[in-house]
Formats: C-alpha cells, structure tokens, sequence
C-alpha cells in the first residue's frame, strides 16, 4: 500500500513559500529595498516596467555580496543575519529570514549583478524559475543591482489574481514611500517605463523628507512631537486638529525603522485624537518607535508586517501619553475643522434626544432668523423633475434646535432631520445627472493651485475622468502641482481642495483596489454633503413645507447617504406610555 502523506518535490516547496512572500511587485519592490537598506546603501533606485510584472530594477551602493556568497543567497534560509535561535530576539536589520531571494527567483527570471566596494570585479549570476542558468565574473560598479523579470512566468495562475498595471504600481510606490519616509539619510528614485515619476535626495532633516512626500500643505498642518519613557523613545509628526483625513491611510507606524501594521498603536493613536476629531475622522502621523530588539518580535508573519511586543499595554500607555500630550500643548488648535466634520456634527446632533435639553421648549418657529440666501437651496433642491405627489398629510409644528422639523400626522409625531433629508434629496439628484452627464459646473476665471502629495498626485493621474465627472476639471502643471479649472456648481460654499482630497482618497488603492468606479458613490455623497443645508439653521415654514413635501416619495424607514434616519416616529401609543396614559 502506497503511504500517502510523502515529502512535497522541492519545486512545489518552493512555490508555496514564494507564494507566502511575494503576492505580488509590491513585495519584491519591498523586499530588494529592504535588502539595500540593510547593506548600508546611500542611494537606491528603483525602476518598474509594466507595474513591475515586466520588470523591476533595484539598484544600490551598498556593501555588496561575496563572490563565494552569491550562488549561497538564493538557497532557503540562506542569511547573514541570524546564526543562532538567540538572534531572532535582538534583530535590528530589516530582513533576516533567508527567504525573499530564493522566493523571488522561484517565481521569475533573476539576474544579480554584484561588486563589493575594493574588489577589482563583480559577480553576475542568472537564475530562472529557482535554478541557477549562470554565474560569472562580470564588471559592475561597487553595491548589487538585482534584475527581476516576467515576474510569475512559471505560475499562471498566480499571474491570474495581479491586478491591473495602475494598481499594481500604487502598491509599489507605496512600498517605496514607506521606506523613504523611514530613511532621509538615503536617497531614493522610482521610475515607471523609463520615466522618473519620484526622486529624493538624502537630507538631514527627517521634516524636509516628510515634506516632500506629503506635500507643503499637509506638512504644515503637522506637528514634530519627541517623547521617551525608559527604553521607549518615540519621535515623529502628528497633525493638529485643524487637518484630518476620511480614512487611516496616512498613519504610518515604524518600529526599529521597519513598517508595520498594529493594532495596539492604531488604537492608541485613535484614542488621543478622540476628544479632537469628530466622528469618521483620521490624523496623519508619522511615528517613529525605537525600542530594545529583545522587547519584540518580529518573526511572526512572513513578510514581517506584523510585530508583537513583549509589553503592549506598556506601548498603548506611551504612545497615547505621547500624542495627548503633543495636541494639548498651548499652541495646539483645540478646534475641529467644521468644513470637514459638519457631517459627523450633523450626526453626533441625532444621537441626542431632544427631550433632553435643559432649556425650557426648545422650539424655533418659522420666520425667526436665519440667512435666507443659504436656506432657499431648499426650494433649489426639490425641483428634480420627479413625479411630485401632493404633499404628505403632515402638519409642520415648527423646528426642534434648529435641526429638526417637528410635525404631526395620523402616525404620531415625526421629527425630521433636516441635514439627512436634504442630503437624500440631493444625493439622488446628483446621481441622476452624473448617470445622464448634466452635473452642473462652473469654469474658473482663475484656476486654483494645489500641491498633491505622492500617492494624491498618482492617483490623479490614474482617475483623472472619475474627477472630471464629479466637476472637477484638473490639470498637471508640474510635478505633484495641479490647477483646478472647473468646479461642481453647489448651492452651498466649500473648499474645493478640501473636497478634491476627499475624492482622491476615496479613488486610492488602499480603500479601492484600483476600482474607481466603486468610489463614484462615496463622492456623490460628499457632493451632496458640502451643499446640503446645516444642522443649527432655522428655515421659513414654506422652506420646510418644500423639503417635507418632497419627502413625499420616500419610505419612512429613508435614511441619508451616510445610513442615518432621516425620520424619527413618536406613534400615539408611546406617548400615552410615557405620560402613564390608560386606553
């Protein structure tokens, strides 16, 4: 009888393990980097063909490889790292797995040209698919150029789940930004079919880097903040109160200068910023942590994303001091953006009750304040063209704070959010006029400058159409400027850097995939967003009589674009029990 459980052929072995480390360019960009940075380079170059699936180059002066050493690096578990199980806890360089080599050569046709700095010559050697086809004495300058080409050639399948050229190439720029921001004192360059889309040279001054890669406008929203507790000394920058993002892609966590992914500093972060940002908001921080090697361990995910630390509780304490600390500080703003969070101040009004105010009726009828410039975009909203049905047999009492509509019908009493019903009705106007192409916009007399950062300004580049159907018509003026020619016609002011940042980030890989037409949605909703009336905003009865009217179509379970209730039902019987009624 055959036995069933036998040893996997060394070719299958190896296609498992660089399928565990190389998922895509990405992680060979990432990994070829990582090697140069631990050789001691200076200057790294990176060039991609094809997002990298054709080719991708990375070129160092570092220390180089031994010609006796070279044909050893691509076996498994080959490095120079690590001699002893001792060793894994006082790691300090980035790599020391001995498996990115071999796995990348696994899955691709390789060429490594090396010279170690001294040596009258090089080495050259070639491998394709894991077996070594050549090695050479060759002439090359001092440092390791490593050749990577046709990347998952001998694994079709695998090929199959690459995305498109655009994605994969965010992914490795990512990589590269991440790296970059970690080491100033290197110079980096990253070029695309031939073209250098990125280049920075080495600087002392780790802001001047943070700079470069985030932009000037970003930048100067951020704050430097040093902090140390014992072993622990955390350095880096974190923005005020005055600048958030809608996503935690600007969060960038460094242990010992490597990148990594963890809950406990994420949770932290977010835990100093909870009583300065509203609600669906993130800062952008740049943290850098160094700790004893002894007190982690970074050997627990293939491609070392992931760390655990010996005393989380401990880190969770320090990087929530840290940042509390830095924000509370007398020349930190105390005050949120409210252009940017009027949404989530709309909604943090709907989780109070309004029965809970402290002062006597508080009820503002019609006809008492307000700017009645702003408040007839009510009127402007409702003229859809929809198939208007009589108005709903409700009678309007009057406002509640300024944010509700207070009325009464055979259901009860409804109260009506304003800001959530105005949003709707928008919402489903912008829709319909994105889905015909009659979004209105308005042309610029004089186009408005603005700096992107990197990822901004690649993913401009890859969407510029997704843009220019929301309104935006935008074009390059030189490298990471744009300049705004036209605008989407809202009825209410906004700032357009702000909204075209928001659509950037709701196109980017990292939320996305590259699929931007999934994010048409999202930015219909922040259209309608910016031009929907405001909570605190007192309306005339007939302004009210319009936006309940054009209710009319709706379900009272509706909510806005965002999931929160537009309506909110007080039926007959639930005032007979809160007032002990009988019958």
């Amino acid at each position: 009888m055959s036995r069933r459980i036998q040893i996997l052929p060394e070719p299958v072995a190896q296609a498992i393990a660089a399928g565990e480390v190389v998922e895509r360019p990405a992680s060979v960009v990432k990994e070829l980097m990582e090697n140069a940075l631990d050789a001691g380079a200076c200057r790294i170059s990176v060039e991609l063909k094809a997002g990298g699936l054709q080719l991708i180059r990375v070129i160092d002066d570092g220390e180089g490889i031994d010609p006796e050493d070279v044909p050893v690096a691509l076996h498994r578990y080959a490095t120079s790292k690590i001699q002893n199980p001792e060793d894994l806890f006082a790691i300090q360089t980035l790599g020391f797995r001995g498996e990115a080599l071999p796995s990348i050569a696994a899955v691709s046709q390789l060429t490594i040209k090396t010279r170690v700095p001294g040596s009258v010559s090089g080495t050259q050697l070639i491998c394709e698919g894991g077996e070594v086809k050549r090695l050479t004495e060759a002439g090359c300058p001092a440092g390791t150029e490593v050749e990577v080409k046709n990347l998952f050639y001998n694994i079709p399948v695998k090929r199959k789940f690459v995305k498109s050229i655009p994605t994969e190439l965010r992914h490795s720029l990512n990589h590269f930004l991440r790296l970059s921001l970690a080491h100033p004192s290197v110079s980096f360059q990253f070029a695309h079919e031939g073209r250098t889309l990125y280049a920075y040279p080495r600087t002392d001054a780790p802001g001047v880097r943070v700079e470069a890669i985030l932009g000037k406008e970003i930048y100067r929203h951020l704050r430097p903040v040093e902090f140390e507790d014992g072993e622990i000394h955390l350095r880096g920058f974190v923005s005020l109160p005055s600048f958030s993002r809608g996503s935690g892609d600007g969060i960038y966590l460094y242990v010992n200068r490597r990148f990594i992914k963890d809950r406990v500093i994420y949770k932290a972060i977010l835990e100093a910023y909870r009583h300065v940002l509203p609600g669906g908001r993130f800062p952008v921080v740049i943290l850098f942590m160094s700790l004893p090697p002894s007190s982690i361990d970074v050997n627990v995910h293939p491609t070392k994303a992931e760390v655990k630390f010996k005393d989380s509780e401990r880190i969770f304490r320090t990087v929530q001091g840290a940042l509390t600390s830095a924000l509370v500080s007398p020349d930190a703003p105390g005050e949120r953006d409210d252009g940017l969070g009027e949404r989530d101040h709309a909604a943090s009004l709907n989780e109070v009750s309004p029965l809970a105010s402290t002062e006597p009726f508080p009820f503002s009828f019609p006809g008492v304040g307000g700017d009645r410039e702003t408040a007839s975009v009510v009127r402007e909203a409702v003229t859809t063209g929809w198939e208007r049905e009589p108005p709903p047999p409700f009678r309007i009492l009057g406002q509640v704070q300024a944010t509700y509509i207070l009325c009464e019908g055979a259901e009860g009493l409804i109260l009506i959010d304003q800001h959530a019903a105005h949003e709707r009705l928008l919402y489903e106007r912008y829709k319909k006029d994105h889905e015909t192409g009659s979004l209105p916009v308005e042309s610029l007399l004089i186009p408005i400058p603005m700096e992107l950062s990197a990822e901004e300004f690649l993913v401009l580049m890859s969407y510029r159409e997704e843009v220019k159907s929301m309104g935006f018509e935008v074009d390059v003026i030189g490298e990471r400027m744009a300049a705004i020619r036209t605008l989407p016609k809202l009825t209410e002011p906004f700032d357009p850097k702000g909204m075209l940042r928001e659509f950037l980030e709701e196109l980017s890989f990292v939320k996305r995939e590259g699929k931007g037409r999934e994010a048409i949605h999202p930015m219909l909703v922040s259209l309608a967003c910016h031009s929907a009336i405001r909570a605190n905003f007192v309306l005339r009865r007939e302004e009210m009589e319009e936006l309940v009217g054009a209710l009319r179509p709706f379900h009272p379970s509706l909510t806005c674009p965002h999931g929160r209730p537009v309506f909110f039902v007080l039926s007959p019987e639930e005032l007979a029990r809160q007032f002990k009624r009988k019958g």
